[in-house]
């Protein structure tokens, strides 16, 4: 059981000529960053409760704990729900926003404060880094209309709201979602290794190691309707964020203006090709497609299960196995900047 909501600063009454009370509620994951979250979420909370708003806050147990409060703050009708934590805190947050058929679940803004390692998603929307600031954000309430990704798996039944993350139909990512190697090297990475040496040397050694024992794959996928075979995979990230993990950069300013996501394939990978492949995936500027390392543009993907079980992860955390199809869902999220 995860803990009940509970109010941090309530105002009955206001002043004249003020913002209408707004509803904020606050999902804080406080072991992110070894504790350190759970003092940053502290201090962002006494700067919240200075507002005239009313304010609630729930620290979580465990990930999905997070997806089901949101998911209840949604429904309702809270005006905003904030989380505070690492990317895996604001995924889960951030799936709380949705049914299982792309659509919202209520009318409320995303808000985020960040305290974890690598902050991917506040980076590529710019959202403030600093808490103080994030606050300020929070209480300005200025927002931007942002794609969300959605991932389907099958299932052969009906499977209840508060079904584990790995065994839920539908995951939605704000993002990246990688198919192959990049669910191993997020497990491996996520191990304790970032910890000790940091964020992007702690994630290129676990590359380096997830490379070593690799097996590459084979696959026909459906790209927007067309079939196309895919040989010697190693991963296939489709994403929406320029940034995805740890340093790397995609330079997808084409797919957005389209409001498309990006592929990039890699494959074919030998001692010769894993240099000039890495230099090319972490400068973050536009490359030439190669027979290893390409990029494109899609609306959806359906890649269906082979012989062997292929792991899926979404912003750095494992949601699955093929087959999946990804694509955008249907509605657009209002993110507080």
């Amino acid at each position: 059981m995860h803990a009940r909501f509970s109010p941090c600063s309530v105002r009955m009454s206001r002043p004249r000529n003020r913002v209408p009370e707004m509803k904020y509620v606050v999902i804080v994951n406080p072991h992110a960053r070894d504790g350190r979250s759970g003092k940053v979420a502290g201090r962002c909370l006494e700067l919240l409760s200075r507002s005239e708003h009313r304010i609630e806050h729930v620290e979580v147990r465990t990930f999905d704990d997070a997806r089901v409060l949101s998911a209840e703050a949604n429904s309702r009708d809270a005006d905003v729900v904030v989380a505070i934590g690492g990317d895996g805190t604001i995924n889960k947050v951030l799936n709380g926003f949705f049914d299982h058929d792309g659509r919202l679940v209520g009318r409320a803004r995303f808000g985020v404060v960040h305290t974890g390692t690598s902050p991917d998603f506040c980076r590529s929307y710019d959202v403030p880094l600093r808490p103080e600031d994030a606050v300020e954000a929070l209480l300005r309430r200025r927002t931007r209309s942002i794609p969300v990704g959605m991932i389907r798996f099958p299932r052969s039944s009906m499977l209840p709201a508060d079904a584990a993350p790995e065994t839920r139909p539908v995951s939605y990512f704000g993002c990246c979602a990688n198919i192959g190697l990049g669910a191993s090297l997020a497990a491996r990475a996520n191990a304790g290794i970032r910890k000790r040496l940091g964020d992007t040397l702690g994630t290129f050694l676990s590359l380096l190691h997830v490379l070593r024992e690799y097996t590459p794959w084979d696959s026909t996928a459906e790209i927007d309707g067309v079939q196309q075979y895919m040989s010697s995979m190693f991963n296939l990230s489709v994403g929406l964020t320029p940034y995805i993990a740890s340093g790397i950069k995609v330079a997808n300013e084409e797919m957005r203006e389209r409001d498309e996501f990006y592929l990039m394939t890699l494959r074919n990978l030998t001692l010769r090709t894993l240099v000039p492949a890495l230099h090319r995936i972490y400068r973050g500027r536009p490359f030439a497609n190669t027979d290893y390392l390409s990029l494109r543009g899609c609306h959806s993907i359906t890649i269906p299960a082979g012989d062997m079980q292929i792991e899926v992860e979404q912003d750095g955390d494992p949601c699955g196995h093929l087959p999946c199809t990804i694509e955008m869902a249907k509605d657009r999220l209002e993110l507080i900047y």
